[in-house]
């Protein structure tokens, strides 16, 4: 889903490398997601909604879940990134899948139209969460189900042996969010939001992966920290030879026996209308 602020609406932007990096960071939680949709019940048949679908990935394996009789709306506000789908959908087969451009705070839905909704690293980006739920929620019908995952407790996420540049490069990423008006422990607010907006928690999940050097759950960040320290240095949030202490560290650590990451922890969140 897009930054809040940004120029381009995404953080990384929408070019060619970084639907790559969005590409493979859904396959590194695919399964994760398919069995938060199994515990949802999401099936075939159903009408489901895919709220920040970026690239759609996981739009496509809903589409795929919910067969021929069902129907996925994708919705972005990254016009290429909903252009690329509107093709990915219609080169696949799958005329159940629908994209459409718009930003979450204004998009229209009908009311009680939709079965179930996913919206996965969405609510951490947004400014106002509570308004983009009470704009979504209404689009559910009686007893339709919310998957939700975000960020909780992001100062958590730790390198293996301890790296002081590193623990530097997180406390930054966080400022930097919340700079933009988005809030990396957003998943401390969501079950009252929720609540707030009439639905009923089911299942709260900690989503906490321990990742030995070098595997898909070390990679997955590690494709976000790198570009992203530049970033930080642009905003003045970090100095350069921090990010060059955390590459350092970093790669250092990749070589290191019994190295690990604690990957950014997340909430898993079933609720129901």
């Amino acid at each position: 889903m897009a930054g809040p602020g940004e120029a381009d609406p995404y953080l990384l932007g929408t070019d060619a490398v970084e639907e790559r990096r969005l590409e493979s960071q859904h396959q590194v939680w695919a399964a994760h997601a398919a069995n938060a949709w199994d515990r949802a019940g999401f099936g075939p048949g159903q009408r489901l909604l895919d709220l920040g679908c970026g690239p759609g990935f996981a739009a496509i394996d809903l589409a795929r879940r919910v067969g021929p009789d069902g129907h996925v709306l994708a919705v972005d506000e990254s016009a290429r990134f909903i252009e690329g789908l509107t093709r990915r959908a219609r080169g696949l087969g799958l005329p159940q899948l629908s994209a459409h451009l718009a930003r979450v705070e204004e998009v229209r839905l009908e009311p009680a139209s939709l079965d179930g909704l996913f919206a996965r690293w969405l609510f951490c980006f947004l400014p106002d969460p509570a308004a983009a739920l009470e704009r979504v929620v209404p689009a559910l019908r009686p007893g339709g189900r919310l998957v939700i995952w975000d960020y909780l407790n992001y100062h958590a996420t730790t390198l293996y042996p301890p790296s002081p540049a590193f623990d530097r490069l997180i406390v930054a990423v966080q400022d930097s969010w919340r700079r933009s008006g988005g809030d990396l422990n957003v998943g401390a607010r969501l079950p009252a939001l929720l609540a707030g907006a009439g639905c009923r928690i089911r299942e709260l999940v900690p989503v906490v992966e321990y990742a030995p050097a070098g595997s898909p759950f070390w990679t997955w960040p590690r494709t976000f920290f790198f570009p992203y320290a530049t970033r930080l240095v642009e905003e003045g949030l970090l100095s350069g030879s921090d990010r060059d202490a955390f590459e350092s560290e970093w790669l250092e650590r990749e070589t290191t026996p019994g190295a690990f990451l604690c990957a950014p922890p997340m909430l898993a969140i079933i609720a129901e209308r």
